[in-house]
Protein backbone atom coordinates (compact mmCIF):
# COMPACT_ATOMS: atom_id res chain seq x y z
CA UNK A 1 0.00 0.00 0.00
CA UNK A 2 1.46 3.69 -1.24
CA UNK A 3 0.02 6.27 0.40
CA UNK A 4 1.48 10.20 -0.73
CA UNK A 5 -0.10 11.81 2.65
CA UNK A 6 0.29 15.24 2.11
CA UNK A 7 -3.19 16.74 2.10
CA UNK A 8 -2.29 19.36 -0.79
CA UNK A 9 0.49 20.34 -3.07
CA UNK A 10 2.74 23.05 -2.41
CA UNK A 11 1.08 26.95 -3.07
CA UNK A 12 2.50 29.86 -3.64
CA UNK A 13 3.43 31.22 -0.15
CA UNK A 14 4.67 34.50 1.62
CA UNK A 15 8.38 33.02 1.79
CA UNK A 16 8.61 33.31 -2.02
CA UNK A 17 7.39 36.50 -1.94
CA UNK A 18 9.96 37.54 1.20
CA UNK A 19 12.61 35.96 -1.51
CA UNK A 20 11.58 38.46 -4.12
CA UNK A 21 11.80 41.48 -1.73
CA UNK A 22 15.35 40.59 -0.27
CA UNK A 23 16.80 40.32 -4.46
CA UNK A 24 14.90 43.43 -5.06
CA UNK A 25 16.64 45.20 -2.22
CA UNK A 26 20.06 43.38 -2.45
CA UNK A 27 19.63 44.57 -6.55
CA UNK A 28 19.60 48.14 -5.69
CA UNK A 29 22.13 48.30 -3.41
CA UNK A 30 24.65 45.69 -5.43
CA UNK A 31 23.27 48.83 -8.71
CA UNK A 32 24.95 51.36 -6.79
CA UNK A 33 28.08 49.81 -5.71
CA UNK A 34 28.63 48.85 -9.65
CA UNK A 35 28.19 52.30 -10.91
CA UNK A 36 30.16 53.73 -8.41
CA UNK A 37 32.98 51.30 -8.85
CA UNK A 38 32.95 51.79 -12.56
CA UNK A 39 33.10 55.08 -12.40
CA UNK A 40 35.54 55.73 -9.90
CA UNK A 41 38.03 52.99 -11.24
CA UNK A 42 37.50 54.63 -15.12
CA UNK A 43 38.87 57.95 -13.76
CA UNK A 44 41.34 56.51 -11.58
CA UNK A 45 42.48 54.35 -14.53
CA UNK A 46 42.98 51.54 -12.09
CA UNK A 47 41.43 47.43 -14.08
CA UNK A 48 40.89 46.03 -10.40
CA UNK A 49 38.76 48.41 -9.28
CA UNK A 50 37.34 48.40 -12.93
CA UNK A 51 37.01 44.76 -12.86
CA UNK A 52 35.85 44.65 -9.35
CA UNK A 53 33.32 47.42 -10.62
CA UNK A 54 32.01 44.94 -13.39
CA UNK A 55 31.80 41.92 -10.86
CA UNK A 56 29.41 44.04 -9.18
CA UNK A 57 27.19 44.60 -12.00
CA UNK A 58 27.24 40.61 -12.53
CA UNK A 59 25.75 40.76 -8.94
CA UNK A 60 22.75 43.07 -9.85
CA UNK A 61 22.32 41.01 -13.23
CA UNK A 62 22.14 37.95 -11.04
CA UNK A 63 19.84 39.44 -9.02
CA UNK A 64 17.69 40.09 -11.80
CA UNK A 65 18.23 36.09 -13.21
CA UNK A 66 16.87 35.54 -9.78
CA UNK A 67 13.98 37.17 -9.90
CA UNK A 68 13.03 35.62 -12.52
CA UNK A 69 13.51 32.17 -11.80
CA UNK A 70 11.83 33.01 -8.56
CA UNK A 71 8.84 34.07 -10.60
CA UNK A 72 8.73 31.02 -12.96
CA UNK A 73 9.27 28.42 -10.05
CA UNK A 74 6.44 29.57 -7.58
CA UNK A 75 3.74 28.76 -10.08
CA UNK A 76 1.41 26.25 -8.78
CA UNK A 77 1.68 22.38 -10.05
CA UNK A 78 -0.11 21.93 -13.28
CA UNK A 79 -1.02 18.69 -14.83
CA UNK A 80 2.40 19.01 -17.06
CA UNK A 81 4.40 19.66 -13.57
CA UNK A 82 2.89 17.62 -10.97
CA UNK A 83 5.75 18.44 -9.12
CA UNK A 84 5.76 21.98 -9.68
CA UNK A 85 8.33 24.29 -10.94
CA UNK A 86 10.79 24.94 -8.33
CA UNK A 87 13.93 23.19 -10.13
CA UNK A 88 13.47 26.71 -12.20
CA UNK A 89 15.48 27.96 -9.37
CA UNK A 90 18.38 25.79 -9.77
CA UNK A 91 18.24 26.68 -13.48
CA UNK A 92 18.07 30.64 -12.68
CA UNK A 93 21.21 29.50 -10.49
CA UNK A 94 22.64 27.82 -13.89
CA UNK A 95 21.84 30.88 -15.65
CA UNK A 96 24.04 33.37 -12.95
CA UNK A 97 27.01 31.20 -13.36
CA UNK A 98 27.00 32.05 -16.71
CA UNK A 99 26.96 35.98 -16.36
CA UNK A 100 29.92 35.12 -13.88
CA UNK A 101 31.71 33.49 -16.60
CA UNK A 102 31.17 36.41 -18.71
CA UNK A 103 32.62 38.66 -16.43
CA UNK A 104 35.81 36.45 -15.77
CA UNK A 105 36.27 36.66 -19.17
CA UNK A 106 36.41 40.08 -19.89
CA UNK A 107 38.14 40.77 -16.53
CA UNK A 108 41.26 38.16 -17.88
CA UNK A 109 40.68 40.36 -21.53
CA UNK A 110 41.33 43.77 -20.35
CA UNK A 111 44.21 42.83 -18.04
CA UNK A 112 45.94 41.48 -21.30
CA UNK A 113 44.74 44.59 -23.05
CA UNK A 114 46.59 46.46 -20.51
CA UNK A 115 49.75 44.68 -20.53
CA UNK A 116 52.39 46.74 -22.25
CA UNK A 117 50.34 49.94 -22.76
CA UNK A 118 52.03 53.00 -20.45
CA UNK A 119 48.75 53.76 -19.24
CA UNK A 120 48.89 54.56 -15.03
CA UNK A 121 47.23 54.36 -12.30
CA UNK A 122 46.12 58.00 -10.64
CA UNK A 123 43.86 57.01 -7.33
CA UNK A 124 42.86 60.11 -5.60
CA UNK A 125 42.13 59.56 -1.56
CA UNK A 126 37.97 59.59 -3.24
CA UNK A 127 38.82 56.54 -4.52
CA UNK A 128 39.65 54.94 -1.89
CA UNK A 129 36.86 56.29 0.37
CA UNK A 130 34.16 54.92 -2.48
CA UNK A 131 36.14 51.15 -2.33
CA UNK A 132 35.52 51.38 1.41
CA UNK A 133 32.22 52.72 1.71
CA UNK A 134 31.29 50.11 -1.07
CA UNK A 135 33.21 47.22 0.84
CA UNK A 136 30.98 47.89 4.23
CA UNK A 137 28.02 47.47 1.68
CA UNK A 138 29.13 44.61 0.21
CA UNK A 139 29.36 43.06 3.53
CA UNK A 140 26.60 44.38 5.58
CA UNK A 141 24.58 43.03 2.17
CA UNK A 142 26.03 39.82 2.42
CA UNK A 143 25.60 39.14 6.29
CA UNK A 144 21.90 39.92 5.24
CA UNK A 145 21.26 38.56 2.58
CA UNK A 146 22.58 35.15 4.17
CA UNK A 147 21.16 35.64 6.88
CA UNK A 148 17.47 35.69 5.22
CA UNK A 149 18.46 32.63 3.06
CA UNK A 150 19.13 30.56 6.33
CA UNK A 151 15.49 31.33 7.47
CA UNK A 152 13.83 30.90 4.12
CA UNK A 153 15.78 28.22 2.87
CA UNK A 154 15.99 29.68 -0.03
CA UNK A 155 18.80 27.63 -2.71
CA UNK A 156 18.63 31.49 -4.67
CA UNK A 157 19.73 33.68 -1.56
CA UNK A 158 22.46 31.60 0.16
CA UNK A 159 24.09 31.06 -3.61
CA UNK A 160 23.78 35.01 -4.09
CA UNK A 161 24.80 36.07 -0.65
CA UNK A 162 27.98 33.82 -1.28
CA UNK A 163 28.24 35.75 -4.54
CA UNK A 164 28.09 38.95 -2.57
CA UNK A 165 30.68 37.85 0.21
CA UNK A 166 33.05 37.23 -2.90
CA UNK A 167 32.83 40.92 -3.24
CA UNK A 168 34.20 41.78 0.14
CA UNK A 169 37.65 39.76 -0.50
CA UNK A 170 38.15 41.30 -4.34
CA UNK A 171 37.01 44.88 -2.60
CA UNK A 172 40.09 44.30 -0.10
CA UNK A 173 42.12 43.12 -2.98
CA UNK A 174 41.27 46.14 -4.65
CA UNK A 175 42.14 48.61 -2.06
CA UNK A 176 45.42 46.82 -1.69
CA UNK A 177 46.76 46.97 -5.34
CA UNK A 178 45.34 50.90 -5.05
CA UNK A 179 48.24 51.47 -2.13
CA UNK A 180 50.17 49.99 -4.19
CA UNK A 181 49.69 52.34 -6.92
CA UNK A 182 50.47 55.54 -4.75
CA UNK A 183 53.86 53.57 -3.79
CA UNK A 184 54.36 53.65 -7.62
CA UNK A 185 54.12 49.95 -7.68
CA UNK A 186 51.90 50.08 -10.49
CA UNK A 187 51.43 46.29 -11.84
CA UNK A 188 49.91 44.95 -8.76
CA UNK A 189 47.12 46.15 -10.24
CA UNK A 190 47.44 43.61 -12.74
CA UNK A 191 48.02 41.15 -10.45
CA UNK A 192 45.20 41.53 -8.45
CA UNK A 193 42.83 41.92 -11.54
CA UNK A 194 43.76 38.15 -12.32
CA UNK A 195 42.85 37.05 -8.47
CA UNK A 196 39.22 38.72 -8.98
CA UNK A 197 38.78 37.00 -12.53
CA UNK A 198 39.69 33.53 -10.37
CA UNK A 199 37.46 34.80 -7.63
CA UNK A 200 34.20 35.31 -9.87
CA UNK A 201 35.26 31.94 -11.63
CA UNK A 202 35.13 30.18 -8.55
CA UNK A 203 31.83 31.82 -7.48
CA UNK A 204 30.56 30.53 -10.46
CA UNK A 205 32.11 27.42 -10.04
CA UNK A 206 30.31 26.91 -6.84
CA UNK A 207 26.77 27.84 -7.75
CA UNK A 208 27.04 25.38 -10.58
CA UNK A 209 27.74 22.41 -7.96
CA UNK A 210 25.12 23.70 -5.86
CA UNK A 211 22.17 24.12 -8.83
CA UNK A 212 23.45 20.80 -10.53
CA UNK A 213 22.99 18.90 -6.69
CA UNK A 214 19.49 19.85 -7.28
CA UNK A 215 18.79 18.61 -10.40
CA UNK A 216 20.80 15.62 -10.27
CA UNK A 217 18.16 14.61 -7.51
CA UNK A 218 20.94 14.54 -4.62
CA UNK A 219 19.82 13.10 -1.27
CA UNK A 220 18.43 15.99 0.95
CA UNK A 221 18.31 14.48 4.52
CA UNK A 222 19.68 12.04 6.22
CA UNK A 223 18.03 8.42 6.24
CA UNK A 224 18.97 7.69 9.43
CA UNK A 225 16.91 10.81 10.74
CA UNK A 226 14.10 9.58 8.60
CA UNK A 227 14.26 6.39 9.94
CA UNK A 228 14.40 7.42 13.96
CA UNK A 229 11.02 9.56 13.62
CA UNK A 230 9.09 6.70 11.25
CA UNK A 231 9.81 3.99 14.07
CA UNK A 232 8.94 6.77 17.02
CA UNK A 233 5.06 5.98 15.66
CA UNK A 234 3.77 2.80 17.43
CA UNK A 235 2.97 0.27 14.95
CA UNK A 236 6.51 0.46 12.70
CA UNK A 237 8.90 -2.04 13.31
CA UNK A 238 10.90 -1.68 9.99
CA UNK A 239 11.92 1.24 7.89
CA UNK A 240 14.31 1.08 4.56
CA UNK A 241 14.25 2.48 1.25
CA UNK A 242 14.84 6.19 2.48
CA UNK A 243 15.20 8.69 -0.66
CA UNK A 244 14.84 11.93 -0.76
CA UNK A 245 15.23 15.17 -3.39
CA UNK A 246 14.44 18.85 -3.81
CA UNK A 247 15.67 21.89 -2.97
CA UNK A 248 16.28 23.47 0.84
CA UNK A 249 12.76 24.35 1.27
CA UNK A 250 10.77 21.93 -1.14
CA UNK A 251 12.02 17.93 0.21
CA UNK A 252 10.35 15.29 -1.09
CA UNK A 253 10.54 11.49 0.96
CA UNK A 254 9.49 8.59 0.72
CA UNK A 255 10.08 5.63 2.33
CA UNK A 256 8.72 2.07 3.03
CA UNK A 257 7.45 1.22 6.49
CA UNK A 258 6.56 -2.84 8.05
CA UNK A 259 3.72 -3.02 10.27
CA UNK A 260 2.04 -6.06 11.75
CA UNK A 261 0.43 -8.32 9.46
CA UNK A 262 -2.75 -8.42 11.38
CA UNK A 263 -3.27 -4.27 11.11
CA UNK A 264 -6.31 -3.47 9.09
CA UNK A 265 -5.91 -0.92 6.14
CA UNK A 266 -7.23 1.61 8.57
CA UNK A 267 -4.86 1.35 10.95
CA UNK A 268 -2.14 0.93 8.26
CA UNK A 269 -3.69 4.02 6.91
CA UNK A 270 -3.64 6.18 10.30
CA UNK A 271 -0.07 4.86 10.64
CA UNK A 272 1.16 6.60 7.35
CA UNK A 273 0.12 10.07 8.15
CA UNK A 274 1.93 9.39 11.90
CA UNK A 275 4.59 8.85 10.08
CA UNK A 276 3.94 11.74 7.62
CA UNK A 277 3.16 13.97 9.91
CA UNK A 278 6.76 13.74 12.17
CA UNK A 279 8.91 13.80 9.54
CA UNK A 280 7.14 16.98 7.74
CA UNK A 281 6.98 18.36 11.56
CA UNK A 282 10.51 17.03 12.49
CA UNK A 283 12.45 17.98 10.00
CA UNK A 284 13.20 21.43 7.94
CA UNK A 285 12.30 22.04 4.51
CA UNK A 286 10.14 18.52 4.07
CA UNK A 287 7.08 19.20 2.19
CA UNK A 288 6.04 15.99 0.42
CA UNK A 289 6.14 12.47 2.01
CA UNK A 290 4.89 9.02 -0.05
CA UNK A 291 4.84 6.24 2.71
CA UNK A 292 5.20 3.11 1.27
CA UNK A 293 3.31 0.17 4.34
CA UNK A 294 3.98 -3.51 4.04
CA UNK A 295 3.35 -6.44 6.30
CA UNK A 296 6.24 -7.60 8.40
CA UNK A 297 7.99 -10.08 6.73
CA UNK A 298 7.05 -8.59 3.20
CA UNK A 299 10.50 -7.07 0.84
CA UNK A 300 12.52 -6.58 3.60
CA UNK A 301 15.97 -5.75 2.96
Amino acid sequence: MKQNTDPSPPVISERDHSVSRVLWRVLFLNLLVAVLKLVFGYFAGAVSMLADGLHSTLDASSNVMGLVGMKVARKAPDEEHPYGHRKFEALAAIGISLFLFLACYEVLTRVVQRIGESSSVHPEPITFAVMLFTLLVNFFVSRFEHRRGEELRSMILLADSKHTQSDVFTSLGVIVSLVAARLRFPVLDLVVAVGIAVFIAYSGYRIVIAAFSVLSDTRMVSPGEVRRLAKSVGGVSTVHGVRSRGLPDDIHVDLRVHVPGEMTTVEAHRVAHEVSRRIREGIAGVTDVVVHVEPEGEHEE
